[in-house]
């Protein structure tokens, strides 16, 4: 049994490793270890780092879109599929409400942050450590807490003369973000 146990694990290392090695030529950097049901339901811009121990579930044909630019701290937590609680079972029935998450470009989503399904996070957003986001966040906004909510806003003017003069820190070439000491090959 103990051989059984330790080949799978193995096993799913080689796949996972095999899977950063996939993403690190688009410049992505998924951080090792981490859990990722459904990979195919994973959809994942160029220029993207992903701290370790990421947990992102894609239960049923519920995807994740993260776009290019986004930077995510250690211990992110994506849901988008929740138990149907009002069917006519306890506590719930065994079917998912599925509903697809949609990071766009340039978010700055910081440590132990947890995305629960439907939530639409708008362009250079940053997402305060340990928030919990239940809606929707708008372009630029600032949000933190559980529940997450807006406490104030980036200056537009000034991300968008960094967004436009190439100032995006995952592509910028001063920045030496080679995490390829944190990937164990």
């Amino acid at each position: 049994m103990w051989l059984k146990n330790w080949l799978t694990k193995r096993k799913q290392k080689y796949n996972d490793l095999c899977f950063i090695k996939q993403l690190k030529d688009r410049n992505i950097y998924l951080i090792y270890p981490f859990v990722i049901s459904k990979r195919e339901n994973l959809v994942i811009s160029n220029n993207v780092y992903i701290g370790p121990n990421a947990w992102i579930i894609l239960r049923a044909n519920g995807k994740l879109r993260i776009d290019e630019g986004v930077i995510i701290g250690p211990r992110l937590k994506c849901l988008v599929a929740n138990h149907n609680y009002e069917d006519n079972m306890l506590p719930y029935s065994s079917e998912y409400i599925v509903k697809d998450i949609w990071i766009e470009k340039n978010v700055w989503i910081g440590t132990d942050v947890t995305i629960l399904p439907g939530v639409h996070i708008g362009e250079g957003a940053i997402i305060g450590a340990c928030a919990v986001v239940t809606k929707n966040i708008p372009p630029c906004a600032i949000a933190v807490g559980n529940p997450c909510q807006v406490i104030k806003y980036r200056d537009k003017e000034k991300y968008l003369v960094c967004k436009d003069s190439g100032k995006i820190y995952m592509k910028h070439p001063n920045n030496d973000h080679s995490y390829k000491h944190i990937i164990k090959y």
